[in-house]
């Protein structure tokens, strides 16, 4: 059906219409790299960055392009502090412009246009990503209850939708282009392993403060933050999330980002958790709880675990692998270190990215190719299961053929990530935690 669906839309470019790609055009020219806030908890600045916003005599974020009041200086350093991007941050620290990747994206030589995108290229983009391609598609088999018909439709809707949303742009600029504050606040934290092996992130939603900033700074944020997961977390298969609702409001929690990472939960990342456990120590969470149910679906709503208090945690996730702040023993911590100059020089190299990307695009067009042998055979009547075996096993190992043909063209199209920058990742960009280091 996906290869049928390839012939049907070759010559139908997808118009990319992303709200994720606005750029901050806000004046900052008058601060300068003194107008900080020293040592001060940056989730605290950043609440004060949400407080001045709040009174409707007071700034309005809302409505990209909107005219704003003049702030005063502090003001002005709020809204620069939760808006700005790393490069942004970069740039200014070091009073210059440091090239940390390329600044003329375009996605693929054979389809160079940064206004439209083609299905198949980012479907094979997508698919791809340091893994046999069957796997990807297998996740949405599993989301969809096998249903073959059910499963091709989120495919392409999640396909359609990636194009419009110039995802692989995303990708490409990863933390680069993402908000500095949500960065170093470390929203979300990678902290060790829950009982079953998978990767542990924990997230203290008391810290989120998405209106704070353009909606979009947040959502793109967002979307970097799974993309990352999903490339040095695919040997697991899974993640185990743990949100702690401590001492949360419903700022924290506002209607829109909810509904946001609902879908993203649902739809575009299926089948990427292993259980969602939230740790809830107030009423509030009733009227939270209210909000987001009516957006889950059966399979989600079964992975989400609620528990009172950190005796409960401990059923999932050991003692050795909470953090001191919950009562565990595990110091260690993946705080955001900031990109450096010359760590995506491979990005800068045109010639190698296309011998790299002609390459990836021969090894796809051998899977097409055996895969619609295997589907033939699969249906004649007159096949043999020594012919099957033999197309399903050279099927699979061109499927490898296509995995690392991507491994070594994303070197090229992908801006490094923290997890690469702290040394957490193997060779082929997998996740190493402590102990696999030893």
């Amino acid at each position: 059906m996906i290869l049928a669906h390839f012939e049907q839309v070759k010559d139908k470019p997808i118009k990319v219409a992303s709200e994720y790609l606005h750029t901050i055009t806000r004046d900052w020219s008058e601060l300068d790299a003194t107008d900080k806030f020293g040592n001060e908890d940056p989730a605290a600045v950043t609440l004060r960055a949400w407080q001045f916003t709040k009174g409707e005599s007071s700034i309005k974020r809302f409505g990209l392009g909107s005219k704003k009041a003049k702030l005063s200086r502090e003001e002005l350093a709020l809204d620069r502090h939760v808006n700005e991007t790393t490069q942004q941050y970069v740039d200014r620290i070091n009073g210059r412009n440091v090239a940390l990747m390329p600044d003329n994206f375009f996605p693929s030589f054979a389809h160079p246009s940064t206004e439209t995108r083609d299905f198949r290229d980012i479907f094979w983009a997508t698919v791809s990503i340091k893994q046999h391609p069957d796997y990807w598609v297998h996740r949405y088999m599993r989301s969809a209850g096998w249903d073959v018909d059910r499963a091709f439709a989120m495919i392409k809707g999640i396909i359609e939708w990636r194009a419009t949303e110039a995802i692989d742009k995303i990708i490409c600029e990863g933390e680069i282009h993402s908000g500095h504050d949500e960065q170093r606040l470390c929203l979300s934290q990678l902290i060790g392993r829950d009982r079953l092996g998978y990767p542990l992130m924990f997230v203290r939603v008391r810290h989120i403060m998405p209106r704070a900033n353009e909606g979009f700074v947040f959502k793109r944020y967002l979307l970097s933050q799974f993309e990352s997961l999903q490339i040095v977390t695919r040997r697991f298969g899974r993640v185990t999330m743990l949100y702690d609702f401590t001492g949360f409001t419903m700022d924290n929690t506002p209607f829109t980002m909810v509904q946001f990472m609902v879908f993203l939960g649902r739809k575009v990342y299926a089948e990427s958790s292993s259980v969602l456990i939230l740790l809830v120590d107030s009423w509030l969470f009733t009227n939270f709880w209210n909000l987001i149910r009516p957006f889950l679906d059966a399979n989600l709503s079964a992975r989400i675990i609620f528990v009172k208090d950190v005796s409960e945690v401990r059923q999932f996730i050991d003692e050795d692998q909470l953090p001191k702040e919950l009562g565990g023993t595990n110091t260690f911590a993946a705080p955001f270190k900031l990109p450096e100059e010359g760590e995506n020089a491979k990005m800068f190299d045109l010639d190698g990215r296309k011998v790299a990307e002609t390459e990836w695009r021969r090894r796809i067009a051998d899977f097409e190719s055996l895969t619609k042998k295997w589907c033939d055979c699969l249906t004649s009547a007159s096949r043999s299961a020594e012919e099957l075996n033999k197309l399903a096993a050279q099927r699979d190992e061109a499927g490898r053929e296509v995995e690392r043909a991507e491994l070594a063209l994303n070197r090229f199209t992908r801006s490094r990530n923290n997890f690469e920058r702290l040394g957490l990742v193997d060779a082929e960009g997998c996740l190493l935690l402590p102990n696999d280091q030893q």
